[in-house]
């Protein structure tokens, strides 16, 4: 039996004496596309940061790649952050500096030297179609577009599993279907994802792994 690569055992999290996650198991393996799905509060993205070492359990263990992350020091889930590819709805492009440069951000961070790190960046923009915007500012881009240089941002270090909060919220139906279809290509080539949305967005041409998830009572 194979280790999952992602695993939450028996896990709660609790905010402001209320439950945000109760007894929560779930897992993924390498190469899948893992679905939560489930309204505001459900604990999707409560899910994802669990697994980015972003948020510490009250109870239970979390595990990638066999390692139990929720007994990590600070610094070694900053490292394990680096070999992920974080879409977080709190990760914004950086307005004061290009598309390339914000693309390049996680690149530096994991110690790549600035060619290697610009050179890995107009790769992966130009794997996400947006090449040809690489030195405009944010501001420039459409919302699309900058889903999609967030996606690059998210891929600049080649990890083995993206982390995507609502990766279609605010998207019109050509540009979602576009950033699904790029999600749909990284699993092909091996990459878990783990996708959370209040709605079924999923791509085409790959198996798809739904969990549903629904918000615990609060405590007393």
């Amino acid at each position: 039996m194979t280790t999952p690569l992602l695993e939450l055992r028996r896990v709660t999290v609790v905010y402001d004496r209320r439950a945000v996650l109760e007894n929560f198991s779930m897992s993924a393996d390498r190469g899948e596309f893992v679905l939560m799905h489930g309204g505001t509060g459900s604990g999707k993205s409560t899910v994802l940061r669990l697994f980015a070492g972003l948020t510490q359990p009250a109870e239970g263990e979390v595990y990638v790649a066999g390692d139990r992350v929720d007994l990590f020091s600070s610094e070694e889930r900053r490292w394990l952050r680096r070999s992920m590819g974080l879409m977080m709805q709190e990760s914004l492009l950086l307005s004061d500096r290009s598309v390339i440069d914000n693309v390049m951000l996680p690149a530096l961070a994991a110690e790549e030297s600035y060619g290697e790190a610009r050179r890995r960046a107009m790769l992966a923009l130009e794997k996400c179609g947006i090449g040809e915007f690489a030195e405009d500012l944010p501001h420039q881009l459409s919302a699309g577009q900058k889903q999609l240089a967030r996606l690059a941002r998210a891929v600049v270090n080649r990890p083995a599993v993206i982390l995507v909060d609502e990766p279609v919220a605010h998207l019109d139906q050509a540009n979602a279907e576009t950033l699904l279809a790029l999600l749909g290509a990284f699993v092909r080539a091996g990459v878990t994802v783990v996708s959370a949305s209040h709605e079924r967005h999923v791509p085409e041409g790959v198996p798809v792994r739904e969990v549903r998830l629904e918000a615990p009572e609060a405590l007393s």
